[in-house]
C-alpha cells in the first residue's frame, strides 16, 4: 500500500504573509493550514509543487541549554539528505494519524514522530515558534515545515543506524563546521543560534 502524506494546497497559503525562510504566524493561521489539508499518495506529493507536504519539525533543547544534533548516515532513507546535519526531529503526518480535528491530527502526528525517533525523558514544554518555506530546492519546495521547540530533560536517538548524534550549546554551534540542511539553517537563523 503506497504512503499517504497530509499536505496543503499552496492557494491556501496566499493568504500568510511570508516569505522564503522562516516566519512567524499566528494560531488562526495554522488552523487554516490544518482546516484545509488533506491526504494524498506520497509520490505524487513529492513532484507536485502545487502542494506542501506539512511536516512537523521539532528542534530538541535540554536542561543543560544544548541542542540535539543529528547527522543523516548513508543507511538513512532519504537520500538526498545523506550526511548533512539537521537539528529538526519530523517527518510526515500520515493517515494513521487522523482526528476529527484537523489540528489533533497534527499533534498527533509531530507526536508519533518524535516518539519513532528518540527516547524522550521528560518532556517538559513544546512551544511554537513558526512556519520554514524554502523553495530553493527541489525537496523543500514541496514541504512545509511547522517549527518547534521540545525542552526535555534528556533525549536519545533510537534509530543509531541511520543517525550520528551530539549536542552542541549556542557558542559550540559557532564553531561547527558540519553543513547543516536548509530548513536546520533557517531554525538556527530563527532561533539566533547562527
Amino acid at each position: 500500500m503506497k504512503e499517504k502524506v497530509w499536505v496543503v494546497d499552496n492557494e491556501i497559503l496566499k493568504d500568510i504573509s511570508f516569505y522564503n525562510g522562516f516566519t512567524i504566524v499566528e494560531q488562526n493561521s495554522l488552523e487554516k493550514i490544518f482546516n484545509n489539508a488533506y491526504f494524498i499518495d506520497r509520490d505524487i506529493a513529492e513532484i507536485d509543487e502545487s502542494k506542501k507536504q506539512i511536516i512537523p519539525y521539532v528542534i530538541i533543547k535540554n536542561e543543560k541549554n544544548q541542542i540535539l544534533v543529528v547527522q543523516r548516515t548513508k543507511k538513512q532513507t532519504e537520500k538526498r539528505l545523506h550526511n548533512l546535519y539537521s537539528v529538526g526531529i519530523g517527518g510526515h503526518i500520515n493517515p494513521i494519524d487522523k482526528n476529527n480535528i484537523p489540528e489533533i491530527t497534527f499533534y498527533n502526528g509531530l507526536n508519533r514522530e518524535l516518539n519513532e525517533e528518540l527516547y524522550i525523558n521528560n518532556l517538559k514544554s513544546l512551544e511554537y515558534v513558526g512556519l520554514i518555506l524554502d523553495d530553493t530546492t527541489e525537496v523543500s519546495r514541496v514541504h512545509l515545515g511547522i517549527l518547534f521547540i521540545a525542552y526535555v530533560t534528556s533525549a536519545d536517538i533510537k534509530e543509531k543506524e541511520n543517525f550520528n548524534e551530539l549536542w552542541l550549546n549556542d557558542s559550540e554551534f559557532e564553531n561547527f563546521n558540519g553543513n547543516f540542511e536548509g530548513w536546520s539553517k533557517i531554525a538556527l537563523r530563527a532561533l539566533e543560534v547562527i
